[in-house]
């Protein structure tokens, strides 16, 4: 009895345990992993701020070292103020040192996109989002 109570607890631990993703193909990068919340725009690229949590009245995003990631954006498919914003679940995968694809819930369903580390340092992320079109340009 006890050997089976024992062989339980191994499973129950190791079903629990975060499987972490390899961050290695990030390189310098890996410090994407975090909270970054919208500060402006800069031509087409959406430059954002390190957070310690989500703005409930901005977009912003959280990846985690897990491969998850949560995406805060427009709940709703109008586009006008006063927009409504929500967090929408997904994942993440480095597909270089500064491309990762993301896959992600919307209102309308799920997207997938990718996004180009243009610069990052300890506080502050350029970004660039490709769709489909685009995504076909930028290899």
């Amino acid at each position: 009895m006890k050997k089976l109570v024992i062989l339980l607890l191994t499973l129950v631990m190791v079903a629990c345990e975060k499987e972490l993703v390899d961050t290695e193909a990030l390189g310098e990068n890996a410090g994407i992993i975090g909270t970054w919340v919208e500060d402006g725009y800069e031509d087409d690229l959406t430059l954002l701020n390190r957070a310690n949590k989500l703005d409930p009245s901005k977009y912003g995003f959280t990846m985690e070292d897990n491969g998850s990631f949560i995406e805060r954006k427009n709940a709703g498919w109008c586009g006008t103020p006063p927009i409504t914003y929500d967090n929408f679940e997904g994942t993440w995968e480095a597909l270089s040192d500064s491309l990762i694809e993301i896959t992600v819930g919307y209102w309308g369903g799920t997207l997938t996109y990718q996004m180009r580390i243009v610069s990052l340092d300890a506080e502050d992320l350029r970004i660039r989002y490709l769709y489909s079109n685009d995504r076909l340009e930028a290899r």
